[in-house]
């Protein structure tokens, strides 16, 4: 399992496989004998002296040409290092294994327009030298497919090539007509005979960043019928919302024919044999047999299928589990570690999700690919210090919370307020520089940097960070979302749905949809977020956010685009169902508040706030697993001050100022970092002594003093 996933760093020169010598070696019946030159020029490239392999290889290509205008003599034959045969089709393919080194000599110094060229012109000598030796051909057309192996493999390359330079439609098209997909008897498409796992990954590829779902879908099944272990075929499968049934079938039909192919082989080598191990031979290929069988056993394929389908459906709890199990059959590796901290990160399990990824950083300082997602974590625990803000709408305050817990020093006495958000912008800034010296031409450094800037309130270096993580890598989902929160902290709510629906083109998980529907409702767009939080429960009917998003966008809208004139009842339904899906998700339960907060029905929002602190709020479906049940009462153990806050907040709307108080205090005993019980405080204080509790100044002293009035996401 440790094997199939390649490292970050090495992501962005897979564009020359590392076994050139392989490749040139491969194919012995299409290519010709190598030169000398040629010989030394592979060795070369081999040692990656790709600067003396071009030099050397144009010095070949320049001998050649010359040789190939000089006329031969009438009465001797002609004779060279290209070999004996007359023919000149016969002497210049040789030509082609120079093209097609020198084509690999640019592509890594990143002259991909000039790799092209040269890709192409050994394309044109292999492919005009085999329609010569073809019996079944008589005339040559450009729009014809390979005609060998070597040909498919330099086509592969040419693709590549060209899909670095952006020209992904004219790569997609020449992949397609130069390897067509016949049909068979039944209807069904058979796959090409040149076509090779690498050809038909890149061919998906193409697809996907055409926006050709179906097309991916077809060359992804090709691939992982090719080889069952082609693991990033089954990610995209499940990136593309193939079922996880259908894929299990594919892998099992795959390793079936995959093990049978092999005993074949093995039975061809030995079929020589028989003379000399008469007594042995039957023996021996029943113990090859019997281990080819078991092929399907090498790694877990099927659990990995289940986990990634489950996490493309947003079944966070199932793909939790599926992962936790890879995780301990395979501990340490960085890939299933980080998927696994992502999730954790997903459901609220801070605290988990941070020790994931610190063991990733251990195992491998130089691991970037997912670190963004760390550096949001990090982000978001120097937020939650500050914790959040309170906002004048709809004539009663209204909270925004952080749903992530916070790591305290309790036990430390020297500056309480500042150390604890310091120290996690310091590691913030710690994991900015290691990544940058890790890799700087990946988004994900550039991303951690922008969330760096952005905890120190810079929002114009921010924005311009996370604009150059786009411009690295336009398919980076993370990097638009980012962009997204950051336009609408800077209340641009218009031009961060553009950023919001780009997040959620590439990967349908719940935060695009969070960001689309406060997007919209921050335009007041009321229609489009109710559609689009439909359309998040279509995409996780069982996900707490994605129906508290429809009951948020029902709350907030009007009455004649809320549908019947029920909107707050309907909003109050969606909120309490989203609290028996997940008891600990405290976005739900405030908004539920709130609303009744707006009614003025305090008696029922002390009932649903005192029930979240006790925990006792699950109902009957909810409490069925223990998962659901431990973030309940993680929750509560970590952001029981909040609770608090928010029951001081509702006593004081409903002028029980003793109880707020008493409340109030609670809040700052359990967290002295709590800015929202603070400000609430002064606020208590200053009704009770018959002041305004309104007070610009005050309001913006506490701001500055605990942090209050920052948005983070």
């Amino acid at each position: 399992m440790s094997s199939y996933k390649a490292h970050p760093n090495t992501a962005n020169n897979s564009i020359i496989p590392s076994n050139m010598i392989a490749q040139y070696e491969s194919n012995a019946n299409d290519r010709p004998p190598k030169t000398p030159l040629q010989q030394q020029a592979i060795e070369l490239f081999h040692a990656h002296q790709f600067l003396s392999c071009e030099k050397l290889s144009l010095l070949e290509l320049s001998q050649m040409k010359l040789k190939l205008r000089q006329p031969l003599p009438k009465t001797t034959p002609r004779k060279n290092y290209l070999g004996s045969n007359t023919n000149a089709i016969e002497d210049t393919i040789a030509m082609a294994t120079t093209y097609e080194l020198l084509g690999d000599c640019a592509n890594r110094a990143e002259r991909f327009l000039c790799a092209v060229e040269y890709y192409r012109q050994a394309v044109t000598l292999v492919h005009d030298y085999h329609y010569t030796r073809s019996p079944r051909r008589t005339t040559r057309s450009a729009d014809d497919g390979v005609t060998s192996s070597w040909e498919a493999t330099l086509r592969v390359k040419e693709c590549q090539a060209l899909s670095q330079t952006g020209s992904i439609i004219e790569a997609a098209s020449i992949l397609e007509r130069c390897f067509p997909r016949p049909r068979l008897r039944d209807g069904q498409i058979a796959t090409n005979d040149f076509s090779t796992l690498q050809s038909l990954m890149l061919h998906g590829h193409l697809y996907m960043l055409s926006n050709r779902a179906s097309d991916a879908i077809v060359q992804y099944r090709f691939a992982l019928a090719k080889n069952p272990y082609a693991i990033e075929a089954v990610e995209q499968l499940a990136v593309l919302g193939c079922a996880d049934t259908a894929i299990l079938e594919l892998v099992d039909e795959a390793v079936t024919n995959f093990a049978q192919e092999r005993i074949a082989s093995v039975k061809k080598s030995k079929k020589g044999n028989d003379t000399m191990q008469t007594g042995n031979d039957d023996a021996d290929e029943n113990h090859d047999d019997a281990k080819d069988n078991n092929n399907e056993l090498l790694i877990p394929v099927r659990d990995y299928v289940l986990a990634v389908t489950s996490l493309h459906r947003n079944q966070l709890h199932a793909s939790h589990q599926h992962f936790s199990k890879l995780n301990n059959l395979f501990p340490d590796h960085p890939y299933i570690l980080i998927q696994l901290a992502h999730i954790q990160q997903e459901l609220g399990q801070i605290l988990g999700s941070e020790q994931s990824y610190k063991r990733v950083r251990a195992i491998d300082p130089t691991w970037v690919e997912g670190m963004d997602k760390y550096a949001h974590l990090l982000f978001q625990l120097r937020m939650s210090r500050k914790n959040a803000f309170l906002l004048q709408q709809g004539g009663f305050l209204q909270y925004q919370y952080s749903c992530h817990g916070g790591r305290e020093n309790s036990n430390n006495s020297m500056d309480k307020n500042n150390m604890g958000t310091c120290g996690v912008e310091l590691e913030l800034g710690q994991l900015c520089a290691d990544l940058l010296d890790a890799e700087d031409k990946r988004p994900e450094p550039w991303v951690c940097l922008s969330l760096y800037h952005l905890a120190r309130e810079d929002h114009e270096k921010s924005i311009a960070f996370v604009d150059k993580a786009i411009s690295l890598d336009q398919q980076h989902a993370f990097a638009h979302y980012l962009r997204g929160s950051i336009l609408l902290s800077s209340h641009r709510p218009d031009h961060a749905v553009v950023s919001f629906f780009r997040a959620n083109d590439l990967q349908r998980d719940i935060p695009s949809y969070e960001g689309l529907v406060e997007s919209y409702l921050a335009a007041n767009k009321f229609k489009e977020a109710i559609c689009t939080a439909k359309e998040a429960i279509s995409q996780a009917p069982r996900d707490a956010r994605a129906t508290t998003l429809v009951g948020l966008a029902l709350a907030q809208a009007p009455p004649n685009q809320q549908g019947a004139g029920e909107g707050k009842d309907r909003a109050k339904r969606a909120l309490k169902k989203a609290m028996d899906i997940d008891p600990g998700a405290p976005r739900p339960l405030f908004a539920l508040v709130d609303i009744y907060a707006s009614e003025g029905n305090f008696e029922t929002c002390v009932k649903l706030l005192q029930d979240g602190m006790d925990g006792t709020g699950a109902t009957k479906e909810s409490s069925r697993t223990s998962s659901t049940s431990s973030h309940t009462n993680t929750w509560v153990k970590e952001h029981g001050d909040i609770i608090q806050a928010k029951l001081a907040e509702i006593y004081t709307l409903d002028e029980k100022y003793d109880s707020a108080l008493e409340c109030y205090h609670t809040a700052i005993s359990m967290n002295p970092h709590n800015g929202l019980a603070v400000q609430g405080l002064e606020r208590l204080e200053k009704i009770m002594r018959g002041l305004d509790p309104d007070d610009d100044e005050m309001q913006e002293e506490a701001s500055e003093e605990y942090g209050g009035g920052e948005e983070y996401y």
